[in-house]
């Protein structure tokens, strides 16, 4: 009996340590919250722990929340998809129950005020403001959606006048999560490394997430980054519910990684997009007195107008500054666990969601306070923007080619996603030493309601007002996707009808031969197709060299790096073959050119120049020192747009797996192998091919694959002159490479150009690794022009020192890309360089890739 007693006892003081340390509710409360619905259930009585207690997951977010709008006249939810992790993304619309059985008056009446056409008939008086509360897009930033439930409970269930006034006032948005997967992942990670009783010591593994953090989605994406170019259905999504509100003041609630104190914008003032008014950071300042009150008033440490800036315009704070809204940023001190104590101070985790709580609160009094302010505002800046596309000398821009139709329906597809309106082009135009087919080419008159998304989307930018950024200088898109596009000045006579539906193409049936089958690979799916026939048995033969052949009157012209299927060559059938080839066909822009012979002008069909490709089998190398971003992108665009299996193996596990099951293994940065590993790398490279990108360069060195040098470092040799340290600190700034397009001229004959025809690639060059040339120019396929700067920021140093050099290197056993090839999964076009790397890496040189010293 007295065991029994004790056990109880001690099971209970395990299972109480929690709560005696938890947080009651109300902490999270504002003064002016002092009655609340009983009937409205509180996260405790649903959860089974008070907020603080435990970090909550998203499935529990997605119960709780659905619960409140269940029992709550106040609450609407909408479910319009799902994450790649089979999450569903939910938004709550937060209002009056008056304001919610009109919600959709209300909702046609905010887009009519968007409009400068409809707009001039309204006023803003009885129009409630649109509110978008978004949090938590970095899944280890969890106070967010932690403080989601908070503010959506005192919402659902607050009677007091403030809650009430705040109701009446506003339509409010609210995503809890927007990154449901890392918030999945990483509530997982620190629930299971919780103690018991309080640590507090930085060093524990509570505190000490592995890498790729939770901080990106499934494909280890951030999210943030992706509001523009919309290449995961997280973001595909939100943009869906944004659209079709396009609210007014926008709440983007972040966490940061040091003990500074609470951040909101306005963000430096300099650093400022030219495409967002200037009244907007004056408006940012008002808004932030309101959250200067509320967090003096509980004692937060706060800051703003430094260190965040609003210039890319592909992030959830800035994109709304283009859309007519008020985008507002919020970074609290992460406590990436519970309790965790950096240089003596200790960041709790319930502090924090107190923080987002308040401020989302303080954000709610400015919305209704400033509501009227907020509104003419942004009928003010769509009237405005009107004006200033009527004054642009740019009236529209042009794009598409018949070459790469997958490519033209990609960006049709982000533009559309964007609320653009396309219009096809009514006959052929040469322009700027460019041919645009009707049939192929689309126009984007540039005064639109969406004006400043179409000028971010496509204008290039050299010129800047300051050279510090916080992310990226330049994202150009159609040369991101390497696509053909100009300017227009003058749209009379070219404006076609307008684009409703998706552009739609299918390929010609391919009819049954006895002997051969050709087809070029110019489309950026024609790799999916490559893989799809060799997945099926199909053996695969590619051309060295250009041909022509002649079939009755007509005479066919095929590129270096056509594709043959000889049919006499094939395991199966001729009748199983064409089957094969007609079954996916269809899903791939490819046209199939059946021969009934061999007979070449240049060549036979059965000549040498004809090589074999092989099927790839692919690794990407993860573990300590990798390079996540790089890897979650490539795995993202080998697995998920050619539907091809790659592995994910651990750096650690290199010594002690079968690598001979890989014929590629890609590594992303500077790995310290063990000398078991590097023995047995450097070994299976004498017959297979690494793929190397970025730093990885002195990896591939030290394992005596190659002998690849850099240029000396700018920032160092100019952080020997004299100055004060003030002008050290701006020098530090300026002097990296912070996300440029550079030009790059391609070696039309190698086979990393093979489908492709234009030898200019618009590269993103982001990091300061400026290799040296090489003196065999047939191991080097592509090296930045003379003249490389595209758009961006690029100081006049690092441009005479990157011109002429190197930006890939293809030699024996390796292919080294000096950046990524495929950054933030819209560098489709450089990305093609790296599929042919995958698809025709044993027709290279067979050299060792060696640069200058």
């Amino acid at each position: 009996m007295m065991r029994r007693f004790l056990t109880i006892i001690l099971f209970l003081s395990f299972t109480l340590s929690g709560l005696l340390s938890a947080q009651n509710l109300s902490f999270y409360f504002p003064d002016e919250i002092k009655q609340l619905n009983p009937d409205i259930p509180s996260p405790r009585e649903f959860l089974g722990f008070e907020v603080g207690e435990q970090y909550i997951s998203y499935d529990q977010t997605v119960s709780y929340l659905r619960l409140l709008a269940q029992r709550s006249d106040r609450i609407d939810i909408i479910e319009n998809g799902y994450s790649h992790e089979r999450k569903p993304l939910i938004f709550l619309v937060v209002s009056s129950k008056k304001n919610l059985e009109r919600s959709e008056f209300i909702r046609k009446q905010h887009l009519d005020l968007c409009n400068p056409v409809k707009s001039l008939k309204l006023s803003v008086d009885t129009l409630p403001i649109v509110t978008w509360m978004g949090y938590s897009i970095h899944g280890n930033e969890a106070t967010g959606v932690n403080a989601s439930i908070v503010v959506a409970y005192i919402l659902a269930a607050g009677e007091d006048e403030f809650i009430k006034r705040i109701l009446d006032n506003n339509v409010i948005l609210i995503q809890p999560a927007q990154n449901p997967d890392g918030v999945q992942r990483y509530a997982a990670w620190v629930n299971s490394n919780k103690s018991a009783s309080e640590n507090s010591d930085a060093n524990t593994r509570e505190f000490k997430e592995p890498a790729p953090s939770s901080r990106s989605n499934h494909y280890w994406f951030d999210l943030n980054r992706d509001w523009l170019f919309v290449q995961n259905p997280e973001s595909y999504y939100r943009m869906e519910v944004y659209y079709n509100w396009l609210p007014t003041f926008v709440n983007d609630f972040h966490e940061h990684g040091n003990t500074s104190g609470t951040y909101f914008s306005p963000g430096i003032k300099n650093s400022t997009n030219h495409l967002i008014p200037d009244d907007n950071w004056d408006i940012s300042r008002k808004i932030a007195d309101y959250h200067t009150k509320t967090l003096s008033k509980i004692g937060t440490m706060y800051y703003s107008r430094e260190g965040y800036d609003d210039y890319y315009t592909g992030k959830g704070a800035a994109l709304p500054d283009i859309l007519g809204g008020v985008g507002l940023l919020y970074e609290q001190p992460n406590p990436r666990g519970f309790v965790r104590e950096v240089d003596g101070v200790k960041i709790r985790f319930a502090d924090m969601i107190k923080n987002q709580v308040f401020c989302s609160f303080s954000a709610l009094e400015a919305s209704v306070e400033m509501k009227n302010e907020l509104l003419n505002y942004q009928k003010r800046f769509f009237i405005q923007k009107q004006k200033e596309a009527q004054k642009d000398e740019v009236k529209g821009y042009l794009f598409g080619s018949s070459d790469d139709l997958s490519l033209t329906k990609e960006l049709v597809r982000i533009l559309k996603v964007h609320k653009i309106d396309i219009f096809r082009l009514s006959k052929d135009l040469s322009i700027n030493k460019k041919n645009f087919k009707k049939e192929s080419a689309y126009i984007i008159p540039v005064n639109q309601n969406n004006y400043s998304v179409i000028r971010t989307i496509f204008e290039k930018t050299t010129t800047y007002k300051d050279s510090s950024f916080y992310d990226i200088s330049t994202w150009t898109i159609p040369l991101g996707l390497n696509i053909q596009y100009s300017e227009l000045n003058d749209l009379s006579t070219l404006i076609g009808e307008k684009l409703v539906s998706e552009i739609f193409s299918e390929s010609d049936s391919v009819p049954l031969t006895h002997y051969a089958y050709l087809f070029e690979i110019t489309d950026f799916y024609a790799y999916k197709f490559l893989y799809y026939l060799q997945s099926k048995g199909v053996k695969l033969k590619v051309s060295d060299s250009p041909f022509s052949i002649n079939r009755g009157e007509k005479r066919y012209e095929f590129n270096t790096g056509t594709v043959l299927i000889s049919v006499n060559e094939q395991s199966m059938g001729k009748e199983e073959l064409n089957q094969i080839l007609n079954n996916n066909i269809s899903a791939n822009k490819i046209d199939v050119l059946a021969v009934d012979n061999g007979t070449g002008d240049d060549f036979d069909l059965g000549s040498g120049h004809f090589k074999p490709v092989t099927k790839p089998k692919i690794a990407l190398l993860t573990g300590k020192g990798a390079a996540y971003s790089i890897i979650g992108e490539l795995w993202h665009l080998i697995d998920l747009r050619f539907g091809m299996p790659v592995s994910l193996i651990d750096v650690d596990n290199l010594a002690t797996i079968d690598i001979d099951a890989y014929n590629i293994i890609v590594i992303t940065n500077n790995f310290r192998l063990s000398k078991e590993a590097a023995d047995k790398l450097s070994y299976w490279a004498n017959s297979n091919t690494l793929i190397g990108i970025g730093t990885s360069y002195k990896t591939l060195n030290e394992l005596n694959i190659s002998e690849i040098n850099i240029t000396k470092s700018i920032t160092k040799e100019e952080s020997k002159k004299d100055g004060s340290f003030y002008d050290y600190i701006k020098r530090d700034n300026s002097s990296s490479i912070n996300g440029v397009i550079l030009s790059s001229i391609l070696d039309m004959s190698n086979p990393l150009s093979y489908g492709l025809r234009a030898k200019e690639i618009p590269l993103f060059k982001e990091g300061e690794i400026i290799i040296t040339n090489s003196k065999r120019g047939y191991i080097t396929p592509l090296i930045y022009s003379e003249n490389p700067l595209m758009s961006g920021y690029l100081s006049a140093n690092y441009s005479s020192q990157i011109k002429g050099t190197p930006a890939v290197l293809a030699g024996k056993g390796l292919i080294y890309f000096v950046d990524d090839p495929y950054f933030r999964a819209i560098w489709l076009g450089s990305s093609r360089l790296f599929m042919n790397a995958i698809f025709f890496r044993e027709l290279l040189a067979k050299e060792k890739v060696l640069t200058e010293k």
